[in-house]
């Protein structure tokens, strides 16, 4: 039994060949202590003085041959073990190499499928399961090293020939190579399909952004009054801003396109799609000028019917005045209507001004081509005509105070 030199053929027979050995190395030590037991008492013979049974030489030399038989079994069982542990270590290593080899055919047929996702959310999905694979590779390559360690040290040991344990390691450290070469291969992919669908998402928010946006700016709210107009040019102001805080992301739309892996950025979805997000930003950015422009005309309107309606109320105001007031015939009471005169001729200065500047208006909103500028030439016409009614009023006013002052002054050198 001891000296037989099956060591087994893998690692599960091994395991049962030392099994067994251990069984042997059990009776071995059980019968050991028989022997000694059996020596002891054989030896007390040899010293016996007297009538002696047998020969004391023979029995010490029965008891040596014993107890060298007994020691050539010992060392054969430690021999044994020996040759079966290095056999148990040798399958040991083969098994973790097979071990090894089916886990790196697992990843590689994972790696095979080549899927990148279709879309941010799976891209991402798939992105975090390549960071486990990547944590399992870093623990396989740990076990792998401690493997190849155990390699080494087989080679060291003449039992075994080399060949069979080179080629495997050979063989081995060649496909977790190419599996590390498919792992960054499947990791830069993964990484250009996560900037592709990043930068298609960052694109779709810009559109959904720039399509609110021109909704905004496309309204045809321009206000009641001056106050609200006021209030939508703020807004509106705001806005512009905005669309031009955008322009440089919009600018920058090819470059990053340009960045893409070329089986993203050569595709003519995504260069279309750039053309068209572009076109969408131009059409904002004209609307909102326009829109701009709009608000702007409509609160001049507002202001210039306001400061109408001013004026007009001073026109109303001075003509029923004028129509009440009666030419006195007494030199006092002429001079104070004199002084009244003179006070309103400023007042007229400062209402000209006003209706000077609507003038101004009008005529910028009717060469700009405002939709409105009938309306407000009518407007213009008409305070243009009260004013010059009222210029007439006074003129005749002022005549007829003349004349009376002419009277008065030609009868008090009479």
């Amino acid at each position: 039994l001891l000296v037989s030199k099956d060591l087994g053929k893998h690692l599960l027979e091994v395991e049962d060949l030392l099994q067994k050995h251990g069984l042997l190395e059990a009776d071995i030590s059980a019968q050991t202590e028989r022997v000694q037991a059996l020596n002891a008492a054989a030896l007390k013979f040899s010293e016996l003085e007297g009538y002696q049974p047998c020969d004391p030489q023979i029995i010490c030399n029965r008891v040596n041959h014993v107890q060298t038989c007994l020691e050539e079994l010992r060392d054969l069982a430690a021999k044994r073990r020996k040759e079966l542990e290095d056999s148990r270590q040798l399958w040991t290593f083969f098994q973790e190499m097979e071990e090894a080899e089916a886990w790196i055919r697992e990843k590689e047929k994972i790696l095979a499928s080549k899927s990148c996702g279709r879309d941010l959310s799976s891209v991402l999905t798939l992105t975090n399961k390549h960071k486990n694979m990547l944590g399992e590779l870093g623990n396989r390559r740990a076990l792998l090293h401690q493997a190849m360690k155990k390699g080494e040290q087989l080679l060291t040991k003449k039992r075994f020939s080399p060949g069979g344990i080179q080629e495997k390691m050979r063989e081995v450290r060649l496909r977790w190579k190419k599996l590390e070469e498919m792992m960054g291969l499947h990791q830069q992919r993964l990484q250009e399909a996560l900037n592709f669908f990043q930068f298609s998402a960052e694109m779709d928010d810009l559109v959904a952004w720039l399509q609110d946006t021109y909704r905004i700016v496309s309204s045809d709210d321009f206000g009641h009054d001056d106050y609200s107009t006021q209030g939508l040019l703020r807004k509106h102001r705001a806005v512009v801003e905005e669309v031009e805080k955008h322009r440089g992301a919009v600018l920058a739309l090819r470059k990053q396109v340009a960045l893409l892996a070329p089986e993203y950025h050569q595709g003519v979805e995504v260069q279309i799609r750039v053309v068209e997000v572009e076109q969408l930003y131009g059409e904002v950015a004209e609307v909102a000028i326009l829109r701009q422009q709009w608000l702007q005309d409509a609160l001049a309107i507002y202001r210039m019917f306001s400061e109408v309606h001013a004026c007009e109320v001073w026109v109303d105001e001075k003509e029923q005045w004028l129509e009440k007031m009666v030419v006195p015939e007494e030199l006092d009471e002429v001079e104070v209507v004199q002084h009244r005169f003179e006070s309103l001729d400023q007042e007229m200065n400062s209402v000209m001004g006003r209706i000077l500047d609507v003038n101004q208006v009008v005529q910028q909103l009717v060469d700009g081509g405002h939709p409105s500028s009938e309306e407000v030439r009518s407007c213009q016409d008409h305070l243009n005509s009260r004013w010059n009614q009222v210029v007439e009023l006074v003129e005749r006013k002022k005549s007829q105070l003349s004349s009376v002052l002419k009277i008065q002054n030609y009868l008090l050198e009479c």
